[in-house]
């Protein structure tokens, strides 16, 4: 069997230094390390450090759910919990009230009130601000007013019915230390309201280590957390196998190595759905434009044997948008089924009774498997005569073409990433016209995306939510895979490991002293 073929041979300081060389930067109150300080690597830290604007998702949220909060947060069962908001609701189609948390206060001492969520959002509807990947991603805000000390309205262009799962990637900053350092002399000296304080940053080591902060409104109870960035994944395995740190992000060909050592495994959904995204609209035409090519190549993979096989049957296979812990997945929409003469019977009616030659580009690093999966997926689509090409790129490569509409390859890596707002809405806008240069554009589609956009109405808006993904489905934009998930391992004196939204949920995490 191919598949199992494969698995077999894949086993406030002083500024001026730190910015000219941007080594390591020290806080005062630094501490030594404690019999409650956790080490955890992972792949990198956030490229940009203490400024929270210039990423979305991992691995930066690693990092940055230590020190930052936002409005509102993903809980650990997928739905939308207060954090520095306690209560949001609309109070007209374009306008949304919240009612913050009183009494909160950064780690410089500034307080956190309606002042400063203004600020945040006149700083990201900035011409600089715009050109940043979460000022970006909040384009339809239009502005925000300070009712009084404790209320804040938001108001956008049209109606937004995710406008509250929108402000979870919104991470908080103390305004006057913003404005007085700017992006990049505040991102060597990050403040937030989290559970802990940075007290050193090294770039030369790779490493952040913060402190617990007592009086945040989600205090800690670990003394000390230090993160690590550590991108080779053998590294990060002989790292917790040598105690150098306490916990780790895996792979899948790790977790019986390391389970039959006594570490201990945690897998959890990342609300995502693995994908190879088809690219409909790139010139000269590719033959994935034609809708028979693109249900073929979905009928031509094994997406269940991927899943019970390669990932040792931890996810479940997929042909819709949303992973099942995520808003707008619908029970029943079965995967397409895996079917090699149908694939060849609709290639032959495209005009392709003899196969094609494809390329596809994936970025480097990914989700646990990835690699194995990839090399799976050419010799399924081999089977019934397309002979696809695969190039693994460096991740901002690919980005740069993605988001310039330049993509060469008849297919790419895309998942249907749901995080950090966990709503499906999110992967259906830029799968779909609504991305400036999209890669895959059906205009009948696009009202039904406005309209399930607009829908305040739960009740109203799941239907909407359904018939997208049912439609998504038919028109096949990506050829779709399995639902992704995220391995972590620890050393078994880490107790109270609890995922949300992708990321350990620090303030409940300890660790015994053995």
């Amino acid at each position: 069997m191919i598949i199992a073929a494969v698995f077999r041979f894949s086993r406030c300081v002083s500024w001026c230094l730190p910015l000219c060389l941007g080594l390591v930067v020290t806080y005062a109150g630094a501490a030594p390390a404690t019999a409650a300080e956790l080490r955890f690597a992972m792949a990198n830290l956030p490229r940009s450090q203490g400024n929270p604007y210039t990423e979305n998702g991992s691995p930066s949220t690693y990092t940055w759910s230590a020190i930052f909060d936002a409005l509102t947060r993903v809980g650990v069962d997928g739905t939308l919990q207060p954090a520095l908001a306690t209560h949001w609701a609309p109070v007209d189609a374009e306008r949304w009230r919240f009612t913050l948390r009183e009494g909160v206060r950064f780690t410089n001492g500034e307080p956190f009130d309606a002042h400063t969520v203004v600020a945040v959002v006149d700083w990201l509807r900035s011409e600089e601000g715009r050109r940043t990947v979460i000022g970006n991603e909040l384009r339809g805000l239009t502005g925000a007013v300070a009712v009084d000390r404790y209320t804040v309205e938001l108001t956008t262009a049209r109606p937004d019915a995710i406008l509250p799962n929108r402000m979870s990637a919104v991470l908080m900053v103390p305004r006057e230390a913003w404005a007085m350092l700017g992006p990049d002399g505040f991102a060597l000296a990050p403040h937030g309201t989290g559970p802990f304080r940075v007290v050193e940053w090294s770039e030369r080591e790779r490493t952040v280590r913060l402190v617990a902060n007592p009086d945040s409104w989600r205090a800690p109870r670990l003394s000390a957390l230090t993160l690590r960035g550590l991108p080779d994944k053998a590294v990060r395995v002989q790292a917790l196998r040598s105690r150098e740190v306490d916990m780790t992000l895996i792979d899948i060909e790790d977790v019986d190595f390391l389970q039959a050592r006594g570490f201990q495994v945690h897998h959890s959904p990342s609300m995502q759905v693995m994908a190879l995204a088809f690219n409909a609209e790139r010139d000269p035409p590719s033959p994935v434009a034609d809708l028979r090519v693109r249900q073929a190549l979905n009928h031509a993979v094994d997406k269940q044997a991927i899943a019970d096989i390669l990932l040792q049957g931890m996810v479940r296979p997929s042909g819709q948008p949303a992973s099942h812990v995520t808003t707008g997945y619908v029970p029943g929409l079965e995967p397409y089924r895996y079917d090699p003469e149908r694939a060849r019977e609709l290639l032959a009616e495209a005009g392709w009774p003899q196969g094609f030659d494809m390329t596809i580009h994936v970025a480097e690093g990914g989700v646990p498997g990835a690699s194995q999966i990839y090399q799976v997926i050419v010799q399924y689509l081999g089977r019934v005569g397309v002979r696809a090409r695969l190039q693994v790129r460096p991740f901002p490569a690919w980005l740069r073409d993605y988001l310039a509409g330049t993509m060469p390859a008849d297919m790419f890596g895309l998942p249907w990433n749901s995080a950090p707002y966990n709503d499906v809405m999110r992967p259906i806008e830029y799968y779909s016209c609504a991305k400036r240069r999209p890669f895959f554009c059906d205009p009948e589609t696009m009202p039904l995306i406005e309209a399930a956009g607009s829908e305040l109405d739960p009740e109203r808006r799941a239907v909407l939510l359904e018939t997208l993904a049912r439609r998504k489905h038919e028109i096949a934009p990506s050829l779709f895979l399995v639902e992704q998930m995220d391995l972590f391992a620890h050393r078994s004196a880490v107790e109270n490991l609890v995922i949300a939204n992708r990321v350990p949920v620090y303030e409940q995490l300890t660790l015994a002293v053995r």
